[in-house]
C-alpha cells in the first residue's frame, strides 16, 4: 500500500480530528424535546359532578310544600355543593401557583445550564483547534487510515489522543447537555400543569357560581317559608301550646340551617320568588300603611267564629255548611293582624325599613317572620280545627274530607301545612 505524503497525511488527519470532535459537539448540543405530559386525574371532575347531580336533587324539592325533612336534606346538599366547589377552586389555584413555581424554577436552572454549556462547547471547540494544529503522532495515523475504522475507533483514538482532561470535557459536555435536556423538558411540563390546573381553576369558578346561585334560590323559597312557618308557631302557641312549641322548635332549625345561605333581600309582594301564590306566602300586593304608620286592614267578616277577608266570606260559609253535612265541626282561625307582625320585628329585626320589611326571618334574634308575606294577613287563609284540635295530620279524617270537597270552594291547602287552606277570593 503506498504511503500518503507526510503533509497531506496531517492535514487530512487534521480535518478528521476537527471534524470528529466538533461532529460529536454538535451531536451533544443538539436540540429536541419530547411533548409534554398531560397533566391530572380526574377524581376532583368526578367528586364534583356527584356533589353537582346531588344539589341539582335537592333543588328540586319545594321549599314551600316539602317536608321539614327533605328540605333540610335539600338545604345540606347544597351547602355541601358550594363547599365543594370552593374547595376545587382552591385547590386548583394552589396547584396551578406550584407549578408556575416548579417552571420558573426549573427555566432558571436551565439558564445556569446553558451559561454553563456555552462554557464547554467552546473549551471543546478550542481542543477541535488544537487538534488541528497539532496532529497526533504516526502510529494513530494509520488507524485514521485504515480502510475499516469505525467512527467509535476513530473517537476513542481521538480520547486516548488527548489528555485527561480534553476527555473530561467532553463526558461533562454530554452530561451537561443531558441536564439542559431534563431541565427544559421539567420547565415545559409544569407549564402545562400549571395551564390545565389555570383552566381547572376557571371552570371551578364557573361551577361554584352556579352552585352559589342555585343555592340561594332555594335559600329565597325556604326564607319564604319560615316567614309562614314562624308566624304560625307564635300565633298557634297562644291556641295550643305543645303544637306551638313542635311548630316553633322545626322552624328554628330551619332558620338556623338557612342562615348559613348569604342573604338574598325579597320584597314582599315580589312574584319572582314565589309570594304570590296561594300557598303559604302571599302578599300579592305591597302593604298600604296609614299616616300614623301602621298598615290597614282589609275589610272583614266573621263567619262561623272565623274573621276572614269579606271577599271570601260567602266560600267559607259554603263550606263549613257542607263539612257540617258531612260530619264534621270545623273552626279555626283566619286574619291576623299585621301590626302586630311590624312590631314584633321592630323588637327582633330593627327600626329600619328594611329591618322591618326586607331583612330574612333568620337574620332576627330570635328570628321573627317578615310582616306581609301570610295570607292571613290579608284575610285569606284559614287554620282549621275539627272537634276543636288543630288538623296536624295528613291522615286526620276532616283533612281527608277538606282534600276531598274543599276544592269546590276555592280553598287549597298547603301540603306542608294538614291544618292551613287558603282562598285568594
Amino acid at each position: 500500500m503506498s504511503r500518503i505524503p507526510c503533509r497531506a497525511r496531517t492535514t487530512g488527519t487534521r480535518a478528521i480530528v476537527a471534524g470528529v470532535i466538533m461532529g460529536l459537539a454538535t451531536a451533544l448540543l443538539g436540540l429536541g424535546l419530547g411533548p409534554a405530559e398531560a397533566a391530572a386525574t380526574d377524581a376532583r371532575s368526578q367528586r364534583a359532578a356527584v356533589r353537582s347531580s346531588q344539589a341539582q336533587v335537592a333543588s328540586q324539592v319545594d321549599a314551600l310544600e316539602g317536608s321539614q325533612a327533605e328540605v333540610s336534606t335539600a338545604l345540606a346538599a347544597l351547602e355541601e355543593n358550594v363547599r365543594g366547589q370552593e374547595a376545587a377552586v382552591s385547590d386548583a389555584r394552589r396547584q396551578a401557583d406550584a407549578s408556575s413555581a416548579e417552571a420558573r424554577e426549573a427555566e432558571i436552572a436551565a439558564e445556569a445550564t446553558n451559561k454553563e454549556l456555552a462554557a464547554l462547547r467552546a473549551k471543546v471547540a478550542k481542543y477541535a483547534v488544537a487538534a488541528y494544529l497539532d496532529p497526533p503522532g504516526e502510529e494513530l495515523l494509520r488507524r485514521f487510515e485504515a480502510v475499516s475504522a469505525q467512527e467509535d475507533e476513530t473517537r476513542r483514538a481521538l480520547i486516548e489522543m488527548q489528555s485527561g482532561s480534553d476527555a473530561d470535557a467532553i463526558d461533562q459536555l454530554r452530561t451537561t447537555r443531558q441536564r439542559l435536556e431534563e431541565q427544559q423538558k421539567r420547565a415545559e411540563n409544569a407549564k402545562a400543569e400549571a395551564e390545565a390546573h389555570v383552566a381547572e381553576a376557571e371552570q371551578a369558578l364557573t361551577s361554584l357560581s352556579a352552585a352559589k346561585n342555585q343555592q340561594a334560590a332555594f335559600a329565597t323559597q325556604v326564607r319564604l317559608r319560615l316567614d309562614e312557618r314562624l308566624s304560625e308557631a307564635m300565633y298557634l302557641s297562644k291556641l295550643d301550646a305543645a303544637f306551638g312549641a313542635q311548630m316553633a322548635a322545626e322552624a328554628a332549625a330551619l332558620a338556623d340551617s338557612v342562615s348559613r345561605v348569604p342573604v338574598t333581600p325579597v320584597t314582599p309582594g315580589d312574584s319572582s320568588t314565589g309570594g304570590s301564590t296561594g300557598g303559604s306566602s302571599g302578599g300579592t300586593t305591597p302593604p298600604v300603611t296609614t299616616p300614623g304608620g301602621s298598615v290597614s286592614r282589609p275589610p272583614l267578616t266573621t263567619v262561623g267564629g272565623i274573621t276572614v277577608n269579606s271577599r271570601i266570606a260567602d266560600s267559607l260559609s259554603g263550606l263549613l255548611s257542607a263539612a257540617s253535612s258531612a260530619g264534621f265541626r270545623l273552626g279555626g282561625y283566619g286574619y291576623r293582624d299585621i301590626n302586630a307582625q311590624i312590631q314584633l320585628r321592630r323588637q327582633n329585626c330593627g327600626t329600619s325599613e328594611y329591618a322591618i320589611w326586607q331583612m330574612p326571618a333568620d337574620s332576627c334574634s330570635p328570628p321573627t317572620a317578615r310582616p306581609g308575606f301570610s295570607m292571613h294577613e290579608q284575610g285569606l287563609a284559614v287554620d282549621f280545627q275539627s272537634n276543636g284540635s288543630f288538623i296536624n295530620t295528613r291522615s286526620n279524617p276532616a283533612f281527608a274530607w277538606l282534600a276531598a270537597n274543599a276544592g269546590r270552594f276555592g280553598f287549597t291547602n298547603l301540603p306542608s301545612e294538614p291544618w292551613h287552606w287558603s282562598n285568594p277570593g
